[in-house]
């Protein structure tokens, strides 16, 4: 299953209707929730990290009234945040899929400012109702068929069925250059910062920092303590701690993303992704996020 990224979810399955071909892509079928169906017309694919093993990618199909910005979302280096927040999706109804290698799907249906989830996999330990096939699941094609055996009443929510099909080219973003696993020079700058934010001295931190990260640290309006303050609050947050770096890429010459493992809290372990950038001949942090959970080799599948 696939854990919460929202707030607010209902476990259910789903129907539509969309009929199109737009981008090499096609929808067939319906999903039908309370009865009525939700209008798609438009289907893109994408590559991204599974937020639960993030060392792995999964395809990630978007089923919408409007077309996205699919040359944006697919170049992104954080796509699935790109697609989330595209102006097509902001105010309409749509159906996201994530397919995993293995063929297992899981759905997040938004409608009318709800999100629903189901799966053909395991949820919260229970499994899922859907019934998915792939006859196409490579890294640049998705081809599955998704429905219900029946319709399904949802917990608090209402009544969904599904049955439809799509198909999509999948596109991603070409992979830069691979670094050491140690990150080579963007790697050591990131250690310099860890360290710089441990300690007690504002210009360290600064000296780290794009001009534009810094400059959120040197408001003149807040005394010294307090711009070295903010910077520690804020950067302890952003950065991993207790930071392993195990390689990255570079994106461009004077851009570099790390991958590094950290630990937010006790017994937890992320996967952080660091963007480096190469300013008058240093490496300097410019943003991180958190790529997905790292689990070992007891942890239960999701």
């Amino acid at each position: 299953m696939k854990a919460p990224r929202f707030p607010r979810l209902w476990v259910l399955a789903l129907a539509l209707p969309g009929l199109g071909v737009a981008h090499a892509g096609t929808i067939s079928g319906q999903f039908v929730i309370g009865g009525k169906t939700v209008p798609v017309h438009e289907v893109a694919a994408f590559r991204m990290r599974d937020q639960f093993n993030p060392r792995t990618f999964e395809t990630y199909v978007m089923l919408t009234a409007k077309p996205v910005d699919r040359a944006a979302i697919g170049a992104s280096l954080d796509p699935y945040a790109v697609a989330i927040n595209d102006p097509a999706v902001h105010d309409d109804d749509y159906l996201a899929f994530s397919v995993h290698a293995n063929g297992e799907t899981s759905v997040n249906a938004h409608v009318g400012g709800t999100q629903y989830l189901d799966t053909s996999g395991t949820m919260m330990g229970q499994r899922g109702s859907l019934v998915a096939n792939c006859r196409e699941n490579t890294p640049t094609r998705i081809a599955c068929s998704v429905k219900t055996a029946k319709p399904v009443k949802s917990m608090d929510g209402p009544t969904w069925s599904m049955d439809l099909s799509f198909e999509a080219d999948v596109l991603t973003r070409a992979p830069g250059k691979p670094l050491a696993k140690d990150g080579e020079a963007p790697g050591k700058a990131l250690l310099a910062l860890r360290a710089a934010v441990g300690g007690t001295d504002l210009a360290k931190i600064l000296a780290l920092l794009t001009p534009g990260e810094a400059k959120s640290y040197q408001e003149d309006w807040r005394t010294p303590a307090e711009n070295l303050a903010s910077a520690k609050d804020i950067l302890d947050v952003r950065l991993p701690k207790k930071p392993k770096i195990t390689g990255g890429e570079m994106v461009a010459n004077d851009h570099a993303v790390l991958e590094v493992e950290g630990v937010p809290y006790e017994n937890g372990r992320m996967l952080y992704l660091v963007e480096m950038r190469l300013v008058d001949g240093r490496w300097l942090y410019e943003t991180s996020g958190v790529a997905g959970m790292l689990r070992d080799a007891k942890s239960p599948p999701h």
